[in-house]
C-alpha cells in the first residue's frame, strides 16, 4: 500500500481521528500539557517490524502497552515509550494519592493510564466503524529490551504491520505498531468515517 493511495490515506485519517479522542480523554483525565498529534505512519510486512522499531527506538530499557484483539478482523499491537517520553511522562502526570504507591507500581500506573486511553481512542473508532464486529480485552503492560517485548507477538498469520509515532512534547514521542490479519475489512468500513466521526 502507497503512502498516496487512497487506501492509505483513508487508514491514516482512522488512526487521527483515534489519536485525536485518546488526546482529548488524556488532556481531561490528567489536566497536563500532553498533546498527541500523528506524526506518521508506515506500512510494512511484518517481517520487518523488529528492524523497524530498532531504527526508532533503540533495544533496551523500554515500557510497552499490549493490545490482543479479535472478531471480524484480528491482530496485536504495541504502544512503546522510549526511556526519554517515559521520564516525561511520570513527572507530569502525577498526583497524591500516586506519590503514596511503590515506584514500581507508581509507575506502571502510569504507562497503564496512558495506554488504556491511546488504546480507548483507537480501538474505539475501529469498533465503532466495524459496528463492534471485534473483541479486546485491558492492555497488558510490558517491560523490558526490544526482543523480550515483541517475544510471543511476532506471527506468520499476520498479513502486514502498521508503525506510527506519536508526539505527546516536542522531541519527545511515543511510538505504536499493529499487526494485521488483513485490512480489507476494516479499509472498507472506514470509507464511512466521516458517518460517524468529524474528519
Amino acid at each position: 500500500m502507497k503512502r498516496n493511495s487512497e487506501h492509505f490515506l483513508v487508514l491514516e485519517q482512522l488512526f487521527k481521528v483515534g489519536i485525536d479522542r485518546a488526546d482529548s480523554m488524556l488532556e481531561t483525565i490528567t489536566r497536563s500539557p500532553i498533546k498527541l498529534k500523528l506524526l506518521s505512519l508506515d506500512i510494512f510486512p511484518p517481517q520487518h517490524l523488529t528492524l523497524q522499531l530498532e531504527k526508532q527506538l533503540g533495544s533496551t530499557d523500554l515500557k510497552a502497552m499490549e493490545l490482543v484483539f479479535t472478531g471480524e478482523f484480528q491482530g496485536n499491537s504495541q504502544l512503546m515509550f522510549p526511556k526519554s517520553t517515559a521520564g516525561m511522562l511520570i513527572d507530569l502526570i502525577d498526583n497524591q494519592e500516586r506519590r503514596k504507591l511503590d515506584k514500581d507500581v507508581f509507575e506502571k500506573a502510569i504507562f497503564s493510564e496512558v495506554g488504556n486511553i491511546f488504546y480507548n481512542g483507537i480501538m474505539g473508532v475501529i469498533s465503532t466503524l466495524c459496528e463492534y464486529g471485534i473483541t479486546y480485552m485491558i492492555p497488558k503492560y510490558k517491560e523490558g529490551n526490544l526482543r523480550q517485548l515483541l517475544l510471543g507477538t511476532l506471527s506468520p498469520k499476520y498479513s502486514l504491520a502498521v508503525i506510527g509515532t506519536v508526539q505527546t512534547f516536542p522531541d519527545r514521542n511515543l511510538v505504536f505498531w499493529f499487526q494485521f490479519d488483513t485490512l480489507d475489512k476494516l479499509l472498507a468500513q472506514s470509507s464511512n468515517l466521516s458517518d460517524y466521526f468529524d474528519v
